[in-house]
């Protein structure tokens, strides 16, 4: 199953989204054409709420994996940690979350997101082509580093369960 690259886009959407904001945004993005549909409150961007644009590194590390129809005594292997390396504009942070999901190239919707007080808190679901996925996420933030855990759980051919934990910070300028 595909998932590394929509679980990177929602590690940066965390990233993208912190700041002190309660949203009762919904954002659905349709990878087929592309479009971005937000209803209710603006989100907040990235520059409205102190994320300092830069070179950001990003850790993510499945903890927990869980497949259904798995044979007794049998697990599944997790995938190894996995470091990007991104660079966030000025312009890109201005943007705010709708742009991240975009090239996540996934049809998701962020149903509650609250960003308040150095913690993070998020519920999304998207339509993959193989089923669904619905995210939680919980964490922390300041404006040049991140922390978040992620329960994830995906329906579909092949139904499993994972979570997730990313950790993420400004190494410097973009070069």
């Amino acid at each position: 199953m595909r998932t590394t690259p929509l679980i990177v886009a929602t590690a940066a959407l965390a990233l993208a989204a912190c700041g002190e904001k309660t949203s009762s945004t919904t954002i659905t993005t349709n990878s087929e054409t592309g479009t971005v549909t937000t209803t209710g409150d603006a989100p907040p961007s990235a520059a409205a709420l102190g994320l300092q644009p830069g070179k950001w590194e990003t850790k993510i590390e499945v903890t927990e994996l869980k497949m259904s129809g798995m044979p007794a005594g049998m697990t599944v292997p997790k995938p190894a940690p996995m470091t990007t390396t991104t660079c966030m504009t000025p312009d890109q942070a201005s943007k705010g979350p709708g742009e991240l999901l975009k090239r996540a190239n996934a049809d998701c919707t962020v149903n509650s997101s609250t960003y308040a007080g150095g913690k993070i808190a998020m519920d999304m679901n998207c339509k993959l082509p193989t089923g669904t996925m619905a995210m939680k996420t919980t964490g922390t933030y300041t404006a040049t580093s991140m922390a978040s855990d992620a329960e994830v759980s995906m329906t579909g051919k092949t139904s499993m369960t994972q979570k997730v934990h990313s950790e993420a910070h400004r190494v410097g300028e973009c070069s």
